[in-house]
């Protein structure tokens, strides 16, 4: 049927807790009015270089996707490493830098790219406002951030 009234696919604790964590998070990261903020998309409006998996090309999106963060540029550096048997950390805190460690396997796709940066920084941005990083929603927490 058309024009029917959409339905969440989330449970009502769910919900709650992403009505009450959204608040938090636009106060702790003085978002302001979220009217005012575009809506980033991996789409080539807001990313238009070309792809290739070249260290240029993911500086470059690397570059964008630090600005839209709205983080500073000047404390971050991004280390393209090789595939690691576990995980490498989201953020290593290195001197006066904060290094993103991204896996040379994940620059098939920038979609991915972009994703993965984006939730690096959202970390980086909470861990700035003081998050306890022991939360055990933290993983939710970096992901609500991202939107």
């Amino acid at each position: 049927m058309l024009f029917t009234r959409a339905r969440l696919s989330i449970d009502t604790a769910l919900r709650e807790w992403m009505d009450e964590q959204w608040d938090w998070l636009v106060e702790k990261l003085d978002m302001g009015d979220l009217s005012e903020h575009a809506i980033i998309e991996p789409t080539e409006e807001w990313f238009p270089e070309p792809w290739g998996a070249t260290r240029e090309a993911v500086e470059s999106l690397f570059g964008r996707v630090v600005e839209y963060a709205e983080v500073d540029p000047a404390r971050l550096e991004l280390a393209l490493i090789e595939q690691q048997e576990e995980m490498p950390p989201a953020i290593v805190k290195k001197d006066d830098k904060v290094l993103l460690p991204l896996e040379i396997t994940e620059l098939r796709d920038p979609t991915v790219v972009v994703a993965i940066l984006a939730r690096k920084l959202a970390l980086l941005r909470l861990m700035d406002a003081g998050l306890d990083l022991n939360r055990d929603d933290l993983p939710l927490l970096m992901d609500l951030a991202c939107v």
